[in-house]
């Protein structure tokens, strides 16, 4: 543990063994996902972008762009068939969450039930930073102040936690650039993995993907930007889950393309030949010679 800045610093192993990222796969393609058979979604006055999928039911109001399955409150069917895309992003969940939940910690191991710093907040200096790794709660975990992850674009954070995970009422996860030329962390490489419930406190902001193996219940105005994934069920009371949240951040922060230079322009036709100077006028013609004079009358 180090200070830097006035924070306190927590740094895993992996400055010398990158962390691997965590792969959801088509379970990526929803921004929430309650996988068993009996587990819904309710969500209200709420806004959802990204796909809505559940074994049992959704009931929804707000702003939701994007699909809902299951249609209509009981599991989609193609043909007397279950939904093949909602079972195989179940499937998919499924291996995620179990892969992250044998995967080895790389940076601490706590006891502790405290996530961040403790309340109030006077010792340690808050709030809390992490770098990347994988770290471990071997019990419940309370954030009780913001919690800022530092590091880069192709940086993994990995937050294990084996019992219930809470983040109190308007606090953040900030994703913070170690080195500012190439950008901050991105939420698709941010996993926060609980066997039991995940509960957000009124207010408060999770940046990155929510693997639960219970249940995960909003406060008012709560935000994910990222995934809610879990086997039971999600309860959003006017928040918001925003899965492309990362896709409009890096296009944020990826500059543009420098504009093309200008063609050059088209070369210059080649000169005419000069003119001929023109001929010298002729001259004008010599005066006519007068008439003869008549010769003189002879005298009477």
């Amino acid at each position: 543990m180090r200070l830097l800045a006035g924070l306190v610093l927590l740094s895993s192993a992996l400055a010398v063994v990158p962390e691997s990222i965590v792969d959801i796969g088509t379970a990526g393609n929803f921004a929430i996902l309650a996988a068993g058979p009996t587990a819904y979604v309710t969500a209200t006055a709420s806004s959802v972008t990204g796909s809505i999928g559940a074994g049992a039911a959704i009931t929804f109001t707000g702003t939701h762009t994007g699909t809902s399955y299951p249609y209509g409150g009981t599991l989609a069917t193609v043909n007397g068939a279950p939904d093949s895309e909602l079972n195989i992003a179940i499937a998919d969940f499924r291996t995620a969450y179990n892969a992250v939940k044998t995967r080895t910690a790389t940076g601490a191991v706590t006891a502790s039930s405290l996530m961040g710093c403790p309340e109030p907040q006077t010792v340690p200096p808050c709030p809390i930073v992490y770098t990347p790794g994988t770290y471990e709660w071997l019990g419940v975990a309370n954030a009780y102040s913001d919690i800022v992850l530092v590091g880069g674009p192709d940086d993994v954070f990995v937050f294990k936690i084996k019992g219930f995970f809470t983040i109190a009422a308007l606090k953040e996860v900030r994703l913070v650039a170690a080195d500012a030329s190439v950008g901050p962390p991105v939420e698709s490489n941010v996993v926060w993995h609980a066997e039991n419930y995940v509960t957000m406190g009124a207010g408060a902001v999770i940046r990155g993907t929510i693997l639960s193996g219970a249940a995960i219940s909003f406060g008012a105005r709560a935000k994910v930007y990222g995934r809610a994934l879990c086997e039971g069920f999600v309860v959003v009371p006017a928040g918001v889950v925003d899965e492309v949240y990362n896709l409009k951040e890096i296009a944020a922060r990826t500059p543009s393309p420098p504009p093309p230079s200008p063609r050059p322009p088209p070369p210059l036709p080649p000169a005419p030949p000069p003119s001929p100077p023109p001929s010298p006028a002729p001259p004008p013609p010599s005066p006519a010679p007068p008439p003869p004079r008549p010769p003189p009358r002879p005298p009477p």
